[in-house]
């Protein structure tokens, strides 16, 4: 198995760093501080992170893709709600998928999928068992509610042939499959990782490399796993601090893992030990990652 250790890359602390992208078009990494509802945007060569625009958004921004037209901007989601954020930082809300549910539930991680479409998950503020749900939303068909009975729905990510579907829920440290069909629908859930939630910590956001391996952030575990298609593990990438939340492979040269942290529900005492709790971590793992998906005013016909 490999070894990698991941080092600190931006001096600026996030209380809930998340939604770690690399955007192979605009040449950007993103990421975002949910609680703060600031997104960042930045060019990023190795350890080196320079910060090209923030977005300020207000309330709890927990994921974005960007749009197909990068002059366009990004959708994003909100609390609540999903909306869509110009260059010039304004807001235009097109969907309440969590509305009902509001102010108990909110919005969480979510990315575009091969086809255009934007899929967003919820959990509950306090994280209660099946409280959440999975969305799929575009333009031309609305929010569909792709199923329930979820604690805190996560990381999202395609195989390289679109086939499969990866889908984490953090509360019971579940990561599931789905096989996809060529219009991008899902079926045949099956259990893809258990995790030990009390003695590993609970897998988190995801992406997805060329090879078609799967790297996970463990929340509470102080490390990303990659794991092969046959869910074997591949790799492990130390990271100093407790809560790695996000990842995504790209910067110049196209093999860095970019990792976002967090310092939420961390005890002083932790946060004395961890003095880079929240930073952005990064280490070279010598695989380069996925194109990332962006959303589409038109969806993809073909696979």
């Amino acid at each position: 198995m490999d070894e990698f250790v991941a080092k600190p890359c931006t001096t600026d602390l996030y209380y809930l760093g998340e939604c770690c992208r690399w955007d192979d078009v605009r040449q950007e990494l993103y990421w975002i501080d949910v609680t703060t509802g600031r997104f960042f945007r930045a060019k990023a060569n190795g350890t080196r992170i320079d910060v090209v625009r923030t977005y300020d958004v207000g309330g709890y921004i927990t994921a974005l893709a960007p749009l197909e037209s990068r002059s366009d901007g990004w959708i994003v989601a909100l609390g609540q709600s999903i909306s869509l954020l110009n260059t010039a930082g304004v807001m235009h809300e097109v969907a309440q998928p969590e509305a009902r549910n509001a102010p108990e539930v909110r919005t969480n991680d979510g990315a575009a999928d091969p086809w255009g479409r934007f899929w967003i998950g919820s959990m509950a503020f306090n994280a209660a068992e099946g409280r959440g749900s999975l969305y799929r939303f575009h333009g031309s068909t609305g929010t569909e509610l792709m199923f329930g009975d979820v604690t805190i729905s996560n990381g999202i990510g395609w195989s390289p042939d679109r086939r499969t579907m990866y889908y984490v829920d953090s509360g019971p440290g579940t990561i599931h499959t789905f096989d996809v069909d060529e219009t991008g629908e899902i079926s045949n859930k099956q259990l893809f990782l258990q995790f030990d939630v009390e003695r590993e910590g609970t897998p988190d956001g995801l992406c997805v490399d060329a090879q078609g391996a799967i790297w996970v952030a463990v929340w509470g575990g102080y490390e990303v796993r990659r794991y092969s298609r046959s869910g074997e593990q591949l790799a492990r990438v130390k990271v100093a601090t407790a809560q790695p939340s996000c990842c995504a492979i790209g910067g110049a040269n196209g093999t860095t893992l970019y990792i976002t942290t967090a310092q939420e529900d961390l005890a002083q005492e932790t946060l004395d030990a961890e003095p880079d709790a929240g930073r952005l971590f990064c280490v070279d793992v010598h695989v380069t990652g996925l194109p990332i998906d962006a959303y589409r005013p038109t969806i993809r016909c073909e696979s």
